[in-house]
């Protein structure tokens, strides 16, 4: 890993959040070519980048700062976010118990969770997750599991594109996350026990 592969890395990412690009199908890998690297400004920190993490850690790196923002600067990523998003990740299955849990409590059926209000302008999930109530994570997951973004999507009245775009962001994290391994029959446990155990 050197420099110019971080800066590859970063670039496939930063196309994959804000472009139709899928860096997960391209293998982390851009056109890109090295002599522009060379005439970076900001290449320092792809160098410094690349000596503290492996490609695996450093697509994470990238990943939780570009889920918080999209156009971040490299040089505005922070370690912080990403120890932050590692927490969380370290803690999927509690995490997303929690969260259902909490849209269980407040007497919403896993039916609401995934389609529209009645007049179609909002749903119940992407408003929690907006509020900060409810994780990322757990929407990607509960989509993981019943794949109801893609539907909610052209369901959803929304003028102003504002659930498009979160809805956009939510799917391509899922392409990233999908590349781990995920606990799926204990997920499914979880939220089953959330929403049967009232």
């Amino acid at each position: 890993m050197n420099g110019y592969h971080a800066y590859q890395i970063y670039q496939s990412l930063k196309l994959h959040f804000t472009s139709d690009y899928d860096a997960v199908k391209y293998n982390f890998k851009t056109a890109v070519r090295q002599d522009t690297f060379e005439r970076r400004r900001d290449r320092y920190f792809f160098e410094k980048l690349s000596r503290r993490f492996d490609k695996e850690k450093l697509i994470h790196y990238f990943t939780s700062n570009l889920i918080q923002n999209p156009n971040v600067w490299i040089g505005d990523m922070s370690d912080e976010i990403y120890n932050a998003y590692i927490a969380r990740y370290d803690k999927l299955t509690y995490m997303l118990s929690q969260d259902m849990n909490l849209m269980s409590d407040k007497v919403y059926s896993f039916d609401q969770l995934c389609t529209t209000s009645d007049d179609n302008t909002s749903n119940v999930f992407l408003e929690s997750l907006r509020s900060g109530e409810i994780q990322l994570e757990s929407v990607v997951l509960v989509d993981i599991m019943v794949n109801f973004l893609n539907r909610l999507k052209s369901d959803l009245s929304d003028p102003l594109g504002i659930n498009k775009d979160l809805i956009d962001l939510l799917l391509k994290y899922k392409l990233i996350m999908l590349r781990s391994p995920l606990p799926h029959n204990k997920l499914k446990e979880k939220v089953l026990n959330s929403f049967t155990n009232k």
